[in-house]
């Protein structure tokens, strides 16, 4: 009798005790912001990490980005740590990890308009020429409910809600194969919190 495994789907993201200590100003304390964080995830698969304010949760998707380096431990993509990566093998891997910040108000630069901002990623990594930048901007402003013809207006003319949308777009402009979201919704009104879950829900259905 023929017997059939199943296979155990290979984890995009494997965390391994990581660790994130804080020094102390004049002094040899630390805060220990992250100790001892392990999980996988799987392509396609969502993880939430719950926890009170404070507790480290922002501190674990930065330390997955390498926004901030971790203090120890493993941080696996496709199987490759990253901890203690080369700046240059670094920035090329951010092409398939990007992230949305928790306040769509800071984290979108006053002084540049919309197509600028969402098409940045592109120009950082030398993808496309002008005209098709320009279209993957409008398509990514239609993703996420948005008309393309706002494109080269700035940030102070959108409404929160419209605002973390841009930063959704920017998050999709390379095609990442993970986005950590920083508590996308909790800077926003109780109004528009679902309409933007909503949206991510269906952008990982549309693009898994």
């Amino acid at each position: 009798m023929n017997l059939a495994t199943a296979m155990t789907p290979e984890a995009l993201l494997e965390v391994k005790n990581l660790v994130k200590h804080f020094p102390v100003d004049n002094s040899d304390d630390v805060v220990q912001a992250v100790d001892d964080v392990s999980f996988d995830l799987i392509q396609g698969e969502t993880l939430g990490l719950v926890g009170e304010s404070g507790c480290g949760k922002s501190t674990v998707g930065r330390c997955l980005l390498r926004l901030i380096e971790p203090t120890s431990g493993e941080v696996l993509f496709e199987g490759k740590n990253i901890v203690g990566l080369p700046n240059k093998e670094m920035q090329m891997l951010r092409r398939e990890m990007q992230i949305i910040f928790q306040d769509p108000y800071a984290s979108l630069n006053p002084r540049l308009s919309i197509r600028s901002i969402v098409s940045e990623p592109l120009k950082i990594h030398g993808i496309g020429n002008k005209n098709e930048q320009n279209e993957r901007v409008a398509d990514l402003l239609k993703k996420v409910g948005l008309d393309p013809k706002y494109a080269d207006r700035y940030p102070h003319e959108f409404s929160g809600g419209q605002r973390q949308r841009i930063g959704i777009a920017r998050a999709l402009a390379l095609d990442p194969k993970l986005i950590i979201c920083d508590e996308p919704v909790s800077a926003l009104d109780v109004s528009v919190q679902a309409q933007v879950v909503n949206l991510l829900q269906q952008l990982q259905d549309d693009l898994a």
